[in-house]
C-alpha cells in the first residue's frame, strides 16, 4: 500500500510538470474570453449608473448581474497604452508605448518582453485574437501571431469605417482596407469582409470556440473597433437611440447597442460551445471619447486625460462556473488595473511561476475577487515626459489610496453631460468649441464621417480643442481625494502638501526608471506602398483601386530605432499644415460663393429696377 501510494504521488508530480494547467481533476484551468471594447464611457453602460444611461444595454445589464462589477477597474487614457498594458502586465510607459500609436508607426511591444498568449501557452493553453490590434504591425513579428497567438482575424489600427474598413488619411485621400487573417506559420489572407465590424469579430470568435478541442483550456481575446469612430451603426442599432437629440450621441448609442447584443450572444455561445468552466471578462481600454459621442458623467473629462473619466471604465466578469469570482452582480470596489489580468488568469492556469523575476507592474488578484480583498494600494495611470509625446505635452497621474495627483498640460478640463439638444454638453461655454463642433459636421455631411474622422474631426477637436485647453491651463499640479470628491472638483495639492510630496517623488521615481520610449508620432512616409492586394469579390462598396490592404512593411531583423535611415516624419505637423491649407481653401471657397451670391443678387436687383422703369 505504502509502494502504490509513493507511485502514485510522483504520478501526481509528473503531471504537474507536464502540465501546468493541471490543478486536480475537479478544477482544470478555465477558458478565459477576454472581450476590449474601445472607448466606452463610466455613463454608456446602464447598470454603471443605475439606470440612468440614455443608452439601452439590456444584455450587458443582466451579464453584470449575474457576474462581478468591478467598479474601480483602471486602464491608460488612449487604447494603445491599455492594450499594451494588458499583454504585459506592465504600466504602459514600462513597455515604451505611452500614447496611442499613429498609422505609420513603427514602434511596437519590445522584442523581450513577455507576453500573455505567450505565457498562457507556457501554462497549457490555446490562444487566439479576433478584432483590434493597435501595437505595432510594420514588422511581422510586431503583429498579434508574431507575439503568442496562434491565429488573429481583424484590424492592425484604428479609424476603420465598419463596413468597408478604409482608413483615411483626410477626406480626398483613401489610405486602404486594414483587414485579414494570419496564422503563426507565417500564411495570411487580406480580405474584404462585408459585414459590419461587430458582427464579424462576433461571428469569428464563435468560430474559434467552435474550432477549439477541449484538451487545453482556451485563451479568447475579442477586441471590438466599436464603439471606437467612425460612428456607423447598423440602421435598427441606431433607431434604438431615436431619443437622444445630439448626432455624435445618437450614433455612438448605436454603436454601443451593437456591442450590448454581440456580448450577449458571445457569452451564450461561451456557455454552450465552451462549457460552464469559462470565464468572460468585459472592458473598454479608455473612457469614452466625449468630442465622439461618449459620456463618462459624474466622472471628469474623458479619453486623452488622466481625470478619472479617462481611466475609470466600466468593466465586469461572468464566471460560469462560480469557482474564481463573486457572483450575482456583486460589487469589487477595489482598485484593480488592466495589467493584473495577466497575473490573475495565470493564478486561475495554477502557473504563477511562469512570471516570477519578469518584474511585472501587474498584481494578482485572483484572491481578491473570490473574496472580496484588497490587494492594490497603488496604480500609475499616465506618465509621459514632453520629449516623449507628439505634441511636447507632459503627464503624469498616480494614485495611492484616496490621494490621486495629476501633473502636467490638461488636455480637457472639463465635465460633460447628457445633451438635451444637437450639441455636446460640455461646461465650456466658450464660442471655440461650438464652431469647431459645427465645422466638423458640416465636413462630415459633405464627405462622410469615416474620411473626415482622423483629419478633420480627430484633428479639430482632440488636437486643436485640447492643444487650447493645455495651454490655457498650462503645466499644473492637482491633487484629489477621490474618496470624498469622485468627480475631481477640489484639488487639494496646497492644502496637502506632505501628501503632494509623497506623490510627487513616486511619479520622479517611475520617471527615472522608465526604459526607452520610441516616437510614436514620427512615421514612414512611404508605408502604405507596402499594401498588398486581396480578395474584394464580396465588397461591393469597393472600388478596385481601394482594394489594398495594410501589411507588414519592414523585415524583422531592421532597426527600429534609426529614425534617419528609416526616413521617418513627423505625422503631427504634416497634418496641422494639411489642416491650415484645407482651412485656407475652405476661407476661399466661401469668399467666392459670396462674391458670387452677391453679384447674383445685384443683377437681379438691378433687372428688378429696370422693369419697374419700363
Amino acid at each position: 500500500m505504502h509502494s502504490m501510494s509513493v507511485k502514485n504521488a510522483l504520478l501526481f508530480l509528473v503531471c504537474l510538470v507536464q502540465n501546468p494547467t493541471y490543478s486536480g481533476a475537479a478544477t482544470p484551468a478555465p477558458n478565459i474570453v477576454f472581450i476590449m471594447i474601445d472607448d466606452v464611457g463610466w455613463a454608456d453602460f446602464n447598470y454603471n449608473v443605475d439606470g440612468k444611461s440614455a443608452i439601452p444595454t439590456p444584455n450587458i445589464d443582466r451579464l453584470a448581474g449575474e457576474g462581478l462589477k468591478l467598479k474601480s477597474h483602471y486602464v491608460h487614457p488612449t487604447c494603445t497604452p491599455s492594450r499594451a498594458a494588458f499583454m504585459t502586465g506592465r504600466y504602459a510607459v514600462n513597455t515604451g508605448l505611452p500614447f496611442a500609436m499613429f498609422p505609420g508607426s513603427v514602434a511596437g511591444l519590445p522584442d523581450d518582453m513577455a507576453t500573455m498568449p505567450q505565457l498562457l501557452r507556457q501554462a497549457g493553453y490555446s490562444a487566439h485574437m479576433v478584432g483590434k490590434w493597435h501595437l505595432g504591425h510594420a514588422q511581422w513579428k510586431q503583429s498579434p501571431v508574431g507575439r503568442g497567438f496562434e491565429s488573429h482575424t481583424g484590424s492592425f489600427m484604428w479609424d476603420l469605417e465598419s463596413y468597408t474598413k478604409l482608413m483615411w488619411s483626410n477626406p480626398l485621400q483613401v489610405l486602404g482596407v486594414d483587414w485579414g487573417k494570419s496564422l503563426e506559420n507565417g500564411s495570411y489572407v487580406h480580405m474584404a469582409e462585408p459585414q459590419h465590424a461587430t458582427i464579424a469579430i462576433t461571428q469569428e470568435a464563435i468560430v474559434r470556440m467552435k474550432e477549439h478541442q477541449e484538451e487545453k483550456p482556451l485563451f479568447l481575446y475579442v477586441s471590438y473597433n466599436a464603439a471606437h469612430s467612425p460612428l456607423q451603426p447598423e440602421p435598427d442599432w441606431e433607431a434604438e437611440c431615436s431619443h437622444i437629440p445630439h448626432l455624435w450621441r445618437r450614433q455612438y448609442c448605436g454603436m454601443v447597442v451593437g456591442l450590448d447584443k454581440a456580448i450577449g450572444t458571445l457569452v451564450e455561445q461561451a456557455r454552450n460551445l465552451l462549457g460552464e468552466n469559462t470565464v468572460v471578462v468585459v472592458t473598454p481600454d479608455n473612457g469614452g471619447s466625449v468630442w465622439y459621442g461618449g459620456l463618462n458623467a459624474p466622472l471628469r473629462a474623458g479619453k486623452l486625460t488622466p481625470f478619472e473619466g479617462g481611466v475609470r471604465v466600466p468593466a465586469f466578469a461572468v464566471d460560469l462556473s462560480g469557482q474564481y469570482i463573486m457572483t450575482g452582480g456583486e460589487e469589487h470596489r477595489f482598485m484593480f488595473h488592466i495589467s493584473d489580468w495577466l497575473p490573475t488568469f495565470l493564478a486561475w492556469a495554477g502557473s504563477s511561476e511562469l512570471v516570477a523575476g519578469l518584474g511585472l507592474d501587474g498584481l494578482d488578484q485572483s484572491d481578491g475577487l473570490k473574496n472580496n480583498k484588497l490587494v492594490r494600494k497603488e496604480v500609475l495611470l499616465e506618465l509621459f515626459t514632453s520629449d516623449d509625446s507628439h505634441d511636447g505635452s507632459q503627464s503624469a497621474s498616480y494614485r495611492k489610496g484616496n490621494y490621486k495627483i495629476i501633473q502636467g498640460n490638461f488636455r480637457d478640463p472639463h465635465w460633460y453631460s447628457e445633451p438635451s439638444e444637437d450639441r455636446v454638453a460640455t461646461t465650456d461655454q466658450s464660442v471655440l468649441p461650438r464652431i469647431l463642433e459645427n465645422f466638423v459636421r458640416l465636413m462630415e455631411f459633405i464627405f462622410g464621417n469615416g474620411p473626415c474622422d482622423i483629419f478633420v474631426h480627430g484633428v479639430a477637436l482632440n488636437l486643436l480643442l485640447f492643444n487650447k485647453y493645455s495651454e490655457e491651463v498650462g503645466v499644473k499640479t492637482m491633487v484629489f481625494d477621490l474618496e470624498a470628491d469622485p468627480e475631481e472638483r477640489n484639488d487639494i495639492s496646497r492644502s496637502h502638501p506632505k501628501v503632494t510630496r509623497n506623490l510627487l517623488e513616486t511619479i520622479q521615481d517611475y520617471k527615472h526608471k522608465r526604459p526607452y520610449q520610441p516616437r510614436y508620432w514620427m512615421v514612414n512616409p512611404n508605408w502604405t506602398d507596402s499594401f498588398v492586394s486581396g480578395d474584394c469579390s464580396n465588397q461591393p462598396l469597393l472600388s478596385s483601386s481601394q482594394c489594398k490592404f495594410a501589411h507588414h512593411w519592414l523585415d524583422d531583423s531592421t532597426d527600429l530605432r534609426d529614425e534617419t535611415l528609416l526616413g521617418l516624419e513627423n505625422d503631427v505637423d504634416r497634418s496641422i499644415a494639411l489642416l491650415r491649407n484645407a482651412l485656407a481653401c475652405l476661407v476661399i471657397a466661401c469668399l467666392l460663393m459670396g462674391f458670387v451670391v452677391f453679384k447674383l443678387c445685384s443683377m437681379a436687383l438691378r433687372r428688378g429696377r429696370k422693369q419697374k422703369k419700363n
